[in-house]
């Protein structure tokens, strides 16, 4: 429950900051607008928590990511930027993660945006038991990585975020109860 209070004053530092920006921005809805920036993100967030898979373990996840600037080639599809991330656990039953794809971000006004991420992952094991006789079957190592986020520009290249992320194999094994993490996190564009 610690972690849950943490989200939500994250979360709401983040809304308090949408709202008084808010005002002054007009709206400027874009694609690609950082199409040209490598970027790095760095946060924390509550481990196997959220909507779609049951809450069985419990702890900390460290998230990491590093975007490329998009190629040409992907101007038709809205200039989303190549990523590679990772979460890390902390806890008693970590289940690490290595994930990769392409990131796509909608600003609805100068600098509130709307973020997704699609692509593949590596899970550290497939199939983790805690202590408490829990038991998290993913059905695969390689799985399937989304992630949705909602981002605010401090500057041209600083951004915050809350983020969302799940990990599953689709349904495409027998077992598939899915990861999942929900977390802030701070965006440094160069």
């Amino acid at each position: 429950m610690h972690f849950l209070r943490i989200f939500a004053a994250i979360a709401s530092l983040h809304l308090l900051a949408l709202t008084q920006a808010h005002g002054a921005d007009e709206p400027e809805t874009q694609f690609g607008r950082n199409a040209h920036y490598w970027e790095v993100r760095f946060g924390a967030g509550a481990y196997d928590f959220g909507p779609a898979t049951p809450q069985v373990f419990d702890g900390v996840v460290l998230n990491g990511e590093i975007l490329a600037p998009s190629p040409d080639f992907l101007d038709v599809l809205g200039s989303p930027r190549p990523y590679l991330g990772g979460d890390y656990a902390l806890s008693d039953d970590p289940i690490h993660m290595i994930y990769l794809g392409l990131n796509w971000e909608l600003y609805l006004s100068k600098k509130f945006y709307l973020g997704f991420s699609g692509g593949g992952a590596w899970s550290s094991s497939e199939v983790t038991t805690s202590s408490s006789g829990a038991t998290k079957d993913l059905g695969s190592s390689t799985l399937f990585h989304l992630q949705l986020s909602a981002g605010y520009d401090l500057t041209s290249a600083i951004t915050m975020q809350i983020y969302y992320n799940h990990f599953s194999n689709a349904n495409l094994r027998n077992a598939n109860t899915g990861l999942e993490s929900i977390g802030g996190r701070v965006g440094l564009r160069y």
